[in-house]
């Protein structure tokens, strides 16, 4: 049988298989924390961005749902996990290629001129 979670951002409601709702309810600690903290993902993405819930709910054409939800419990839920790093990698070995170490000599001749004055 389908389970239904409703979003607490956007008051969306999505129907999940049995299997997929144990593990969401395994992961949330219970089914009633599941329920107060189950935000779909588009409103965590746009969350992610640095928009509001008000503001999200604008984006995503939000009228009839008008649910308080605290702001503290949103950053949570939405930056609480610590084990997600963004990697960045800088690696400038590519751009020995693009520049050059060299100057053109007619340049080369125009700072010498400048110089010796």
């Amino acid at each position: 049988m389908a389970k239904k979670i409703v979003c607490i951002v956007t008051g969306r409601s999505l129907t999940i298989a049995d299997s997929y709702f144990k593990k969401k309810v395994d992961k949330a600690g219970s089914e009633e924390n599941l329920h107060k903290s189950y935000i779909c993902k588009e409103a965590k993405k746009l969350l992610r961005l640095g928009n509001s819930v008000k503001k999200v709910r604008e984006i995503l054409d939000i009228t009839d749902f008008n649910s308080a939800v605290d702001d503290e419990i949103i950053y949570e839920l939405v930056f609480g996990n610590k084990n997600k790093k963004l990697n960045i990698v800088t690696d400038f070995t590519s751009l020995t290629s693009i520049t050059h170490n060299q100057t053109d000599p007619e340049v080369k001749t125009f700072i010498n001129k400048l110089l010796s004055k």
